[in-house]
This record gives C-alpha cells, sequence and structure tokens, in this order.
C-alpha cells in the first residue's frame, strides 16, 4: 500500500482535474450552452475555438448510444486503476500523478454520462473532433503511464527525495 503522502497527493491531483472540469464545462454551458444564441465561440478562425458538443460515445464519438456499458467500463478501470496503485509500495511519482490524471478524467466524464447521458464536449482544435478538460488528462495520464511503464529501467526515476531517505 502507498504511504499516505501519495494516496494524498493522488487524490489531490484527482480532484482538481475532477474540479476543472466540471468548472470548465459549467462555465462553457452558462456561455455557449444548448439554450444560448451561440454555440460556438472562435478564438483562432478555424484553428481554435470553444464549441458546446454533446458526446454520447466514447473518446471521438464512437460506441455513439452505449452510454449504460460506457458507464460500466469506467467504473471496471477506475476501480482497476485504483487496485493496481494501491498494490504499490512506493510508486513513482509519475504514476501518481498520471493515475491521479486519469482517476480525475475519468469521474469527471463519469459525472456527465450519470447526470446528463452524454459528455459534454467544448474545445475545438483544428480538424480534431471537441474535447474537454477531462479528456485530456485521460489522454496525458495514459500516456505518461505508457512511457512509465515501457521505459528502461534507470536511476532517474523521478523519485521524491523524501523517498530516498527512506
Amino acid at each position: 500500500m502507498p504511504a499516505r503522502s501519495d494516496t494524498v497527493t493522488l487524490v489531490g491531483i484527482a480532484a482538481s482535474v475532477f474540479a476543472i472540469d466540471q468548472l470548465t464545462k459549467f462555465l462553457l454551458v452558462s456561455m455557449v450552452g444548448p439554450d444560448r444564441f451561440e454555440s460556438r465561440v472562435d478564438f483562432i478562425d478555424g484553428w481554435l475555438a470553444l464549441e458546446y458538443t454533446e458526446n454520447r460515445g466514447a473518446a471521438f464519438g464512437v460506441l455513439s448510444g452505449l452510454v449504460p456499458i460506457l458507464t460500466a467500463a469506467s467504473i471496471a478501470v477506475l476501480i482497476g486503476l485504483l487496485l493496481h496503485y494501491m498494490r504499490q509500495v512506493k510508486p513513482p511519482l509519475w504514476h501518481t500523478l498520471a493515475i491521479g490524471a486519469v482517476v480525475g478524467g475519468a469521474l469527471g466524464n463519469l459525472v456527465d454520462r450519470i447526470r446528463l447521458g452524454h459528455v459534454i464536449d467544448f474545445l475545438s482544435v483544428g480538424p480534431w473532433p471537441n474535447f474537454n478538460v477531462a479528456d485530456s488528462a485521460i489522454t496525458v495520464g495514459v500516456l505518461v503511464l505508457i512511457w512509465g511503464w515501457t521505459r528502461p529501467a534507470s536511476s532517474f526515476d523521478m523519485a521524491r527525495v523524501i523517498d530516498q531517505k527512506n
């Protein structure tokens, strides 16, 4: 089981990602939501905009209309990640931060699915499908996990100084 400080860090990252995700979605809906005159605000014409979108599927809208299955899958992944994390004795900092980002993002989108029946996406960048803060956190967290799990072992593991003293 990780040290208490590791768990506090993970919960803090997850809670921060979740709060920022929900706050940005709330602000977006109040500005360009479904009942507003404008549903899109361009910042860089054709490249960067805020655009209200209801995503009824998974990433990029795949599996549209399968909200119960996506909800169950999200819960299963969250439980699996947290159980994996809790088996670590001294997880490296990258591991704690990455799992915190994935958990916070997954919870943000899970709350949307349960509360609304869809996920609110609002960041429109170039040709990419719209996404949100939770999607970004999940993507970065998963990439960091892949990097960490596949890189060769080295003495530089972004370990905290306090762990090196213990």
